[in-house]
């Protein structure tokens, strides 16, 4: 296993542990981003998910977008994530090159980019329902890097919002929740 596939297995963790921990009743509640409610957000990371899922299985790039239903929010996340790693379990699927959404890369540095969204989102979903997204340090450190270095075009695409500020004491996950626009006070 990679260093960037287990960090990529840690980061949709954050996001599992904090889906199974959301009360049925607080799906539908406003989060942090705009017009969208925590199962909206849950629906949006199924979405890029399962097209990385039909990315790695068939060869061809597929453009994520949120899936249409999340009923039961616990239920469809775990499929996507089952199908995800299911696929990332492949043999030699990290050497694999392709034109992936941020350019030609192997998804072995493709997952490395795409760290960050999950933790990002498990944020979202548990800012909206009153659950602690625990996001470790090192991949909060990790993913502000990725991003420091993509964050006009991640902006200038709308994958991240306005940079906030935080104080110059802010640790690891602070400084990488306000890189993405989110304001972690």
């Amino acid at each position: 296993m990679s260093v960037n596939l287990r960090n990529f297995t840690r980061a949709v963790y954050v996001f599992d542990a904090v889906v199974h921990r959301v009360a049925s009743q607080d799906w539908d509640n406003q989060s942090p981003c705009e017009e969208w409610s925590a199962r909206d957000v849950l629906r949006h990371q199924c979405g890029v998910l399962g097209a990385m899922t039909a990315t790695l299985n068939s060869g061809e790039t597929v453009p994520p977008q949120s899936i249409d239903s999340a009923e039961d929010p616990i239920e469809v996340w775990a499929q996507t994530r089952d199908e995800l790693f299911e696929a990332l379990d492949q043999p030699d699927i990290l050497e694999r090159e392709g034109k992936f959404w941020f350019g030609p890369m192997s998804v072995d540095q493709w997952i490395k980019i795409v760290q960050w969204d999950p933790m990002t989102h498990a944020w979202d979903i548990g800012f909206a329902t009153g659950v602690e997204a625990h996001m470790p340090n090192d991949l909060a450190s990790i993913s502000y890097d990725m991003i420091g270095t993509m964050r006009e075009t991640l902006h200038g695409w709308g994958l991240i919002a306005d940079q906030v500020d935080v104080s110059d004491n802010a640790d690891a996950v602070e400084r990488f929740l306000a890189l993405v626009g989110r304001d972690p006070s």
